[in-house]
Formats: C-alpha cells, structure tokens, sequence
C-alpha cells in the first residue's frame, strides 16, 4: 500500500472534530501519529508517512460499547469501511477472531487516510492478541485488543485538540514487554516477510533515536516515566517487567540491520538514520535499561 505524508496536528483536529465529545476521555491515539505528535519539533513538520491512525478505547469493561457508538457514529456521517484483506462484516455465526476490525475513512478521501478501534484489554487477557465482537448496521466488527497496551496508554497526554496521546517512552516499554518472548509470525505486507518482533522492537529503538534527537535528557525523562509506569500497573512484578523489556531489546541484537530497514520505512522515513546510528540507539537504550 502506497504512504503518503500526513500531519500529525491536522489529523488529531481532524479526528478529534468527529468524536463526540462524551467519548474523547475514552480514546487514546496510539502509533505513528502519536509518534509524530510527540516529535514534530524534531522533523519540523510534525508529519508522518503512514494512513492509518489507531484510536485506542477504554477503560476495557467499556470498550465495545465505545466501539459501537463511536463507529456507529462514524458510519452514520458518512465514513466508509476498508476492507483491505477482502474480509467483510460478519454475523452471529462468524467467529470472533474472524471478523474483521473496523477501519474507517472519512468522506469524500476512500483513499486516504483511515482510523482503526483497537481496544484495551481486560486485566485477564494474557494472550498476545484478543478479539471481540461489537455490533454496527453493517454487521459484526471485531475489536483487537493487545495484552501490554495499558503500559502503552499509561500517562497519555491531554492535547488542546481534546484526545488523550500516548506517550513516545510508554509505546516503546510496550513493544518491549510484548517481545520478551518474541512473536515470530511473519508480517505478509513487508518485503521478505520480516516476524512481527523486528518490526515492534525497531520501532521502540526508533522512538528512543528521536527522543535522543529532540533533547539530550531524554533519557532522565524516559527512566522516570517508566518507574511511574511500573509503579502504577505492576507493583509487585517491577523486577520482573524490568527483565521483560531488557530480553525484548536483547530480540534484536543479530538483526539490527534488518531492523534498520523497516524502521526507515515507518517512523524514522523522514530523517534518513545511518545504520550505524541505529546501533548505538540501541545500545544505549539498552545502557538504559540498566539503570531502571
């Protein structure tokens, strides 16, 4: 699918303006978009070549009541469903990990940009991936949710736009902690079919380069978001998580130049990174580590 670029600012306005205002405390913008908000004064154009924006929804008891109103919502004001796997709506007898999940593009751009609903998980989800189901007029959806996403959203940031945005370090720590044991399953719309850690972990080096490039304390800032993180979800297993995060990293180690690659083709597009600048992102976000 061919990227194009967006800007971040525009399309949190953009997206902001479409959810009612009831549901923006249960929507937190997750991924390349968040990344690019986060770091537009590094870029300088606070863009970033991707079309998906994914919108998170919680808390996780109420996610697919979220999901049904919001995309209800959506559909009504003339948003249209993607299909991009050819996988249409479901019914009462299509299985839940069957159902496709609901990706909307605003009108009069079905080629452009869309959102996608993830949910968060419940607290005992411990499988990587979990789908269930919600209900819209054009039949069943399903809403993915992913087991460390409440690490991701911890501490999201207010925006004057009226969404909640993740914050760059707790994106990174969730990559991290889901890649421990690593998720070898092939990514089919990548060249050479690279497994899912290469992409996830790259992407938590690359947040990491940025936040290098945008401050030298980085670092300080980075540290005492995660003890907070850590703190807040996982009192009692801090040593744990913090072992957790280290072996994710550790995932990539004999595969950094391949990491390289794809980071370049998603969040780090914009900047060019050398290789080698990318090793030692990732060695020093490993010294990091160290001192968490």
């Amino acid at each position: 699918m061919k990227r194009m670029e967006l800007d971040a600012g525009d399309l949190l306005q953009r997206v902001a303006e479409r959810v009612p205002a009831g549901l923006r405390t249960n929507v937190v913008v997750i991924g390349s978009i968040a990344s690019a908000w986060a770091f537009r004064d590094v870029s300088g154009t606070h863009a970033v070549a991707t079309k998906d924006i994914d919108l998170l929804l919680r808390p996780a008891v109420d996610a697919v009541t979220t999901a049904e109103m919001l995309g209800q919502e959506l559909l009504d004001e003339g948003w249209l469903p993607r299909y991009p796997n050819g996988i249409q709506p479901g019914g009462a007898e299509t299985p839940d990990a069957q159902l496709p999940a609901l990706r909307l593009s605003p009108p009069g751009e079905p080629e452009g940009w869309f959102v996608e609903l993830l949910a968060a998980p419940l607290s005992s989800q411990t499988t990587r991936k979990h789908w269930q189901r919600f209900h819209t007029g054009l039949g069943d959806f399903g809403l993915p949710s992913f087991r460390y996403m409440p690490v991701a959203v911890e501490g999201a940031e207010s925006t004057d736009f009226g969404l909640r945005v993740a914050r760059p370090s707790n994106m990174a720590l969730a990559h991290l902690l889901e890649h421990a044991d690593p998720d070898r399953t092939p990514i089919s719309n990548l060249p050479g079919t690279p497994s899912r850690f290469i992409k996830d972990v790259g992407r938590a080096i690359s947040l990491w380069w940025l936040a290098r490039e945008q401050s030298p304390m980085a670092g300080d800032g980075w540290l005492a978001e995660w003890r907070e993180t850590l703190a807040e979800l996982y009192p009692d297993r801090k040593d744990e998580m913090k072992a957790a995060a280290r072996a994710g990293l550790s995932s990539v180690t004999d595969h950094l130049r391949e990491t390289h690659g794809i980071a370049l083709n998603g969040v780090l597009a914009p900047h060019g990174t050398t290789l080698e600048a990318f090793r030692r992102a990732h060695a020093s976000l490993t010294d990091l580590f160290e001192t968490l």
